[in-house]
């Protein structure tokens, strides 16, 4: 398992959070996303367009990205370098 936490450098409209779902369902491994919100903790499936079409991620929110799998490096690299640059 891979785990790298960071924070949003930008904010993720609907849109872009749904595109980012769909590049993560290329990638074999588990791509998990989580982080705190008003002492909640938030864990959503990448690959699930609705969890993340839902997820209220913003400018400034810190968050962990865990992946698992046979391709889990590719996969944290792939979308650390999408979501860390706010370009889905």
């Amino acid at each position: 398992m891979r785990v790298h936490e960071f924070v949003i450098h930008a904010d993720f409209h609907r849109d872009d959070l749904m595109s980012v779902s769909s590049q993560a369902s290329r990638f074999s491994s588990d791509i998990i996303l989580s982080y705190m919100e008003s002492e909640h903790e938030h864990r959503v499936d990448v690959k699930s367009l609705l969890g993340m079409a839902l997820l209220p991620i913003r400018y400034g929110s810190v968050v962990r990205l865990q992946t698992r799998g046979r391709d889990e490096l590719e996969a944290l690299e792939y979308m650390l370098n999408v979501l860390e640059k706010g370009t889905a």
